[in-house]
């Protein structure tokens, strides 16, 4: 199942904010102007302080996209899921820290993408070779990757197949950086025509 983090946010610190402003008016009279306006800043001070010593947690939460109405897009979307959660399955059995990472970012950057997509369904053609190509692609070298790294006896061959995998990664997460960035170029273009007639228009008047 494809999931997203979540960050859930601990309760500790808003009793810590109650129980802050409680003592003091249980040890001060609250009756002189100045003490519930030092009460209130303890008060705050009391949550700052435990929000940083409780900051909460991060939960998976299964990530969802609502359907777009066309059924091209939504099949798009649907293996998208699919391929984030196969990564999700490749980690499981990864002990390589820095691979795990470079899958972690290539997950982040993937999400950006379908997000997108599952709000500008009519952007989905700029994205086939990302999906025919790069993505499944990325799978089999991460899938090869963990089963020779798991090996406890490597050759000459196995250990130079790791490294190149491990080299390419860079270039997989580049390019799915430049699918991302290749997303919104058309909406870069809009703001730099809209900023071009601003500056028109302000010169125009004198401005």
């Amino acid at each position: 199942m494809n999931h997203t983090q979540k960050q859930i946010k601990s309760i500790v610190p808003i009793y810590a904010m109650g129980g802050t402003f409680l003592l003091y008016a249980l040890i001060f009279p609250m009756y002189r102007i100045w003490d519930p306006m030092i009460a209130f800043v303890l008060s705050i001070l009391g949550y700052r302080l435990f929000s940083k010593l409780f900051p909460g947690q991060t939960i998976e939460v299964e990530m969802t996209y609502d359907p777009t109405g066309d059924k091209n897009v939504d099949q798009i979307l649907a293996q998208g899921r699919e391929y984030i959660r196969q990564l999700d399955k490749i980690k499981e059995y990864n002990r390589d820290e820095e691979v795990i990472q470079r899958m972690s970012r290539l997950q982040d950057i993937s999400r950006q993408i379908f997000d997108y997509i599952s709000k500008n369904p009519n952007q989905v053609r700029k994205i086939n070779t990302f999906m025919d190509y790069y993505y499944p692609t990325a799978i089999k070298f991460l899938e090869s990757y963990a089963e020779y790294d798991n090996k406890d006896i490597k050759g000459e061959n196995i250990l130079s197949t790791l490294e190149k995998i491990k080299a390419s990664l860079a270039q997989f997460e580049e390019a799915f950086e430049h699918q991302l960035d290749n997303l919104y170029s058309d909406k870069a273009l809009d703001i730099e025509g809209d900023i071009a007639v601003l500056q028109s228009l302000m010169k125009r008047e004198g401005l």
